[in-house]
């Protein structure tokens, strides 16, 4: 029901923020981008409400003791730089396989959303539970899925499996998924960066005030060398 705020720090001065959010409904499309949209243009924070239809029951149970310790005044208001979207394969394939398009076109509105896109890049596509399927239908399903949304096969998609080739779920040692995870962090990291200018610190500051007054007085001298040259050349005619 809330957005959670992980750091990685990349040094003692900087890093990043990954924001896990609840997956959307297939039926509400609408309000799913309406929901992306405001987060994409004011920014998003720590414990973010992100609710969902029918989840009014579940916000009277909670006490006031924990919706006050969830007030946007405690995080820092933070811009989005870069979208992930996370879509089940085996649930789409299985899907269409059967006749059942919404899934997959509910995907294809929230990838192609002109809010998601940031400096003119798609959203990155991370597909999980291919491992529920063979891998013929696990290929097949990845086509289908980047013919849809018109984009490479091989760019910009990652493939997270959840178990692996034993049936137990999947450590953070897992080659395989380690591999993916870190490419689309890189990825997204190189996608966030040319949105995200660093900050201006006063010496630098201080050194651009300084060319522009450099530059000014270039024009000046200029100016008055370009007068006094006139004025020379108007009195030799006299």
């Amino acid at each position: 029901m809330y957005l959670e705020e992980h750091n990685v720090l990349r040094s003692m001065q900087s890093g990043f923020c990954v924001y896990d959010s609840r997956g959307f409904d297939y039926g509400r499309t609408r309000e799913a981008l309406d929901e992306l949209s405001c987060w994409m243009s004011e920014g998003i924070h720590h414990n973010q409400p992100c609710f969902r239809y029918g989840d009014c029951t579940m916000m009277m149970a909670d006490d006031a003791e924990n919706i006050g310790t969830r007030s946007s005044a405690q995080f820092v208001q933070r811009r989005v730089n870069c979208v992930m979207v996370v879509a089940n394969i085996a649930h789409i394939y299985k899907a269409l396989k059967a006749g059942d398009f919404k899934p997959l076109e509910a995907t294809r509105q929230l990838f192609c959303s002109p809010a998601l896109r940031k400096s003119n890049e798609n959203p990155l596509l991370i597909l999980t539970h291919g491992d529920l399927l063979s891998t013929e239908e696990r290929i097949d399903g990845r086509l289908k899925i980047c013919e849809c949304l018109r984009i490479s096969e091989t760019n910009g998609v990652y493939d997270v499996i959840c178990l692996n080739e034993y049936g137990f779920p999947v450590e953070e040692s897992d080659p395989v998924s380690a591999y993916a995870l870190t490419e689309a962090v890189y990825r997204a990291v190189l996608i966030s960066d040319r949105g995200h200018y660093p900050k201006k610190k006063f010496w630098d500051v201080a050194l651009l005030m300084l060319l522009w007054l450099l530059r000014f007085i270039g024009f000046c001298f200029s100016f008055l060398a370009d007068v006094f040259s006139n004025l020379g050349k108007h009195k030799l005619k006299t």
